[in-house]
């Protein structure tokens, strides 16, 4: 694979992202320019750093396949995991495969980073420098967070330059989020602090201040300036529009490109550079910047008037696959317009229904083909992971990049899927992420719910049954009486009731022991099930007495000589002398028969058989 074709994993989160999105589309038409192909490994949640909960979808790293793969690249800052970092990091190491990371800095590998530094201090000056504002306010991330630190810092270096003195009373901490900068915004207007400008740390920050700001009664940029950071969409069309430093696709996904094809070639440096570019707007007292605004109000209408339609359509997919009572039916259910461009690969135990597959520790290594769309049959039981997905040459001819989410379902992964757009739409891109959760979701729910028949089943079986000889015991021999009597395609039919006596078990126990009686009643009961017509109901009646209820025709001498010839044989198997009275009976069948009556009448032709034998020995 190396030799033909170079391809090179990406590992991210929200592929939805708009931005992520556009850098995607850059990148690989550079890189398909040269013959190079993009795998992208993505998860769907940003795991914000916490390494304690990390989530299983992380789990689709793992399927990177390493002796494909020429190179990786990490966006640490989106994954937001040092620990998943780390990982991917070791593998790719292991197997010699160069690692180039975004926004993060690891030993051994090459970093591409954000000069967020220089971007934020443009902003800064902007609001000092170009509107003359003289008492600001920065609306801090996360304290002790190293970017909302270094923003801080960089704030203070501008205040300094314009000879404004900085206190700690200048910074507000909104931890990155709509709440917290919310509150911290109403306490300044609570204590009459509002500023000439609020500088936020982020877009998501900026927007929530603007509006705690403008609910109060003040004017943005009016009373109040305020900026943001990161360059989001939202950020881009809100009232008033948000001046921000926008992390811009073009320039990342050339310096990445660059840096990919320098790895290649064995020139890679061990760092490179990329700086954020202002776009001054309306919160800050400029015009309006509107060279987005007609794509991004296109692709939010767009999302807005599908949204509904698609989450019902995936809700009745996940129902359809849970409620299945087959794997091939389950399958058929993902059969969908949503999935054309979709294979799912998973674990060939989540077909086992006699194990809890989600509380397993450890699983079988073999996989198989759930789904895909290119192939809509069934393939083998098992998959070879080395192959990626099935036919993954064919999958990679148009030059699109494959992007892989893992499956996952309470908190236990069990495979992956594969998604192939011949398009950089974003809409379908962020189907991605609801179908992923159709499927698991779907599936996990089928899984459970086959270990559950599984587990009724094996209920109904130990209620039903005798534990040592597998017959019917006699309740539930009533009851299945019951319900063939009042059949009405029963009705008029013939029906036999042959009963067997095992001979001399007392001796057996008294000479043998009791195991041995065991092997003796056991085998008296297996002859009767084998000998008897297919749909027989047998029963254990007594401690040593079998009783067979037959509809329809039966030879009964037959049946009767074919149990002692078994149970004949079975005596030189076990050196246990066995052998068995049997006596049988026939009636018609009504809704009005006594089959207990029918029961003692054979019982009785048993008896006299059992005496006979009895009398020869």
């Amino acid at each position: 694979m190396k030799d033909r074709t170079k391809i090179i994993a990406l590992c991210t989160s929200r592929i939805y992202d708009s931005q992520l999105q556009g850098f995607v589309e850059i990148l690989n038409e550079s890189l398909k320019e040269k013959g190079v192909r993009l795998w992208i490994y993505a998860i769907n949640a940003d795991i914000y750093w916490n390494e304690e909960k990390l989530t299983a979808e992380i789990h689709v790293f793992d399927y990177i396949p390493y002796d494909v793969v020429d190179a990786v690249i990490i966006m640490d800052e989106k994954i937001k995991s040092t620990t998943v970092s780390h990982n991917i990091i070791s593998a790719a190491t292991a197997n010699n495969v160069p690692v180039i990371v975004v926004d993060g800095h690891y030993d051994g590998t090459v970093s591409i980073t954000y000069d967020y530094a220089a971007g934020f201090e443009q902003i800064v000056r902007h609001v000092i420098e170009d509107h003359g504002v003289k008492n600001p306010h920065y609306m801090a991330g996360f304290e002790g967070n190293k970017f909302s630190e270094e923003r801080k810092e960089v704030f203070i270096k501008v205040l300094n330059d314009n000879g404004i003195a900085f206190d700690d009373s200048m910074v507000s901490y909104g931890e990155f989020w709509a709440t917290p900068a919310r509150l911290a915004t109403q306490k300044l207007i609570d204590e009459k602090r509002v500023p000439e400008a609020i500088i936020c740390a982020n877009d998501i920050m900026a927007i929530n201040v603007c509006d705690v700001l403008k609910t109060a009664g003040y004017s943005v940029p009016g009373d109040c300036i305020v900026t943001g950071f990161d360059g989001y969409d939202e950020a881009l069309i809100s009232e008033p529009a948000i001046t921000t430093a926008s992390c811009k696709s073009q320039g990342l996904a050339s310096t990445v490109f660059r840096a990919v094809m320098e790895c290649l070639d064995g020139m890679g440096k061990p760092e490179y550079s990329v700086l954020p570019v202002m776009i001054t707007n309306e919160s800050c007292g400029c015009e309006r910047n509107t060279s987005s605004d007609i794509a991004l109000k296109k692709n939010f209408n767009n999302n807005f008037y599908r949204f509904q339609d698609d989450i019902r359509e995936y809700q009745s997919i996940a129902v359809a696959m849970q409620s299945s009572t087959t794997r091939e039916e389950m399958m058929i259910c993902l059969h969908s317009y949503f999935t054309r461009n979709m294979c799912c690969i998973v674990n060939s135990d989540c077909f086992r229904s006699d194990i809890n597959f989600f509380l397993e520790k450890e699983h079988s290594d073999k996989y198989r083909v759930l789904y895909d769309s290119l192939k809509y049959s069934a393939y083998p039981d098992h998959f070879d992971l080395k192959d990626i997905v099935p036919e993954y040459e064919e999958r990679m001819e148009s030059g699109y990049p494959l992007i892989f989410n893992g499956l996952d379902y309470m908190g236990k992964p069990f495979g992956y899927v594969c998604y192939m757009f011949e398009n950089y739409d974003i809409i379908d891109y962020s189907k991605t992420s609801s179908l992923t959760e159709t499927v698991d979701s779907g599936l996990g729910g089928y899984i459970n719910m086959q270990y559950q028949h599984y587990l009724m089943a094996k209920l109904e079986q130990t209620y039903k049954t005798d534990a040592l000889t597998g017959l019917y015991n006699r309740m539930a021999a009533q009851a299945a009486f019951e319900r063939v009597k009042t059949d009405p395609e029963k009705q008029g039919t013939r029906f036999y009731v042959i009963m067997c006596d095992l001979d001399g078990l007392k001796k057996i126990n008294d000479t043998l022991g009791h195991a041995s009686g065991d092997i003796a009643i056991a085998a008296v009961a297996d002859a009767l099930r084998s000998s008897c017509p297919e749909g027989t109901v047998c029963v254990r009646f007594g401690g040593d007495e079998m009783l067979a209820f037959v509809v329809g025709e039966c030879d009964c001498d037959a049946v009767i000589a074919d149990i002692q010839k078994k149970l004949a044989k079975k005596s030189e198997e076990t050196g246990i002398r066995i052998s068995s009275s049997c006596g049988y009976c026939d009636a018609i069948l009504t809704a009005d028969t006594d089959i207990d009556a029918v029961i003692r009448m054979a019982d009785k032709e048993m008896y006299q058989k059992k005496a006979e034998n009895k009398n020869r020995t």
